[in-house]
């Protein structure tokens, strides 16, 4: 096993890459992240999650590679009030612009599926969570403020709900669509990848409040822009082509968590 430490949007060595390993599959998870930061710097998710996918695309028409799985988001549905959300539904309004990156990666990946005969293979990821996870998502900041005595900023009232998913789950999911062959023949697929059981903001809070036996002081504010009210997956066509089946509550995922995150943190805890 090899790290090698290269930028997506590097044109010019991306592909010796390719031609000195000569892939058969390729993952890409990588890309510019978040709602809100897509607001304050747009450029970034252009040149990362357009640009960047393109030179991955591009390398893999021209290398041979058969298989590509790549991280797309539940951010693509919207402010939709059909739930669950499925994949088959309309996502042509997206409200933010990381949301339409993923969108046009996806239009992208369709486009490179049926010209090239690749097999594309995209991931909508819902609120992952977990040890190492980003530093900027709710579970690191909430725990974070919660042992320092700080408030937490719990946006639209409390008024929100998301489809909470551990990350062993996701990677086992991801794992799954890689290595195994699949009844859906299709060179394009996409699938919902979720835990298909939706958690209240606030449940969520008082979930964490009762791991690290401390109330939360709480600062409600109104909706941010970009943000969305609801996410809830439907993953049956995830669990029926590549057998995905979901298995960290929300209790034991918060869990892992903090314990995670108190050893890792143990100077500032």
């Amino acid at each position: 096993m090899q790290f090698i430490r290269l930028n997506l949007e590097d044109r010019n060595t991306l592909p010796k890459l390719f031609k000195t390993y000569q892939f058969d599959m390729v993952c890409n998870l990588a890309a510019q992240a978040g709602v809100r930061y897509s607001i304050e710097n747009p450029e970034a998710y252009i040149d990362s999650n357009i640009n960047g996918f393109l030179n991955v695309l591009e390398c893999c028409r021209h290398h041979n590679v058969k298989r590509l799985v790549y991280a797309s988001s539940s951010s693509v549905y919207g402010n939709t009030d059909k739930i669950p959300f499925d994949e088959n539904a309309n996502v042509d309004q997206p409200i933010s612009l990381y949301a339409a990156t993923k969108k046009s990666n996806e239009l992208m990946a369709h486009t490179y599926s049926h010209l090239y005969n690749i097999e594309t293979i995209g991931l909508r990821f819902f609120t992952v969570y977990g040890p190492w996870g980003r530093p900027e998502m709710a579970m690191f900041l909430f725990t974070d403020a919660i042992l320092n005595n700080k408030p937490i900023n719990v946006f639209n009232n409390g008024n929100l709900s998301r489809d909470f998913t551990y990350i062993d789950d996701i990677v086992e999911g991801v794992v799954n669509t890689l290595i195994k062959d699949s009844k859906n023949d299709s060179l394009y697929k996409l699938y919902n990848i979720g835990n298909g059981k939706p958690v209240q903001l606030l449940d969520f809070i008082e979930f964490l409040e009762t791991e690290l036996n401390i109330s939360a002081i709480k600062k409600m504010l109104p909706m941010q822009a970009g943000d969305v009210h609801q996410t809830f997956a439907n993953t049956t066509s995830l669990e029926r082509d590549y057998n995905y089946k979901p298995q960290i509550t929300i209790d034991k995922g918060i869990q892992e968590f903090v314990l995670w995150y108190k050893g890792f943190y143990k100077n500032n805890v």
